[in-house]
């Protein structure tokens, strides 16, 4: 399967200084180059490990299918 474009984001709690955030966008990976399916689980297995490597996260995945007219 072909995926036109994706997008991989990391949303958590950033500091400035002092001061919490929460709900902030931390990391991003956007492409509209385009990928196969089994290319994309592995990017997302890798990011997963290099970015969160010793902690968890809960992953949300959104797949919209446009009908070509």
């Amino acid at each position: 399967m072909y995926i036109k474009e994706y997008e991989i984001a990391t949303v958590g709690t950033k500091y400035d200084g002092n001061k919490e955030k929460k709900n902030q966008v931390l990391t991003h990976v956007h492409s509209n180059d385009g990928i196969q399916l089994n290319e994309l689980t592995r990017l997302i297995e890798a990011y997963d490990d290099t970015v969160h490597r010793h902690g968890s996260a809960d992953v949300k995945i959104t797949v919209t299918f446009n009908e070509n007219q």
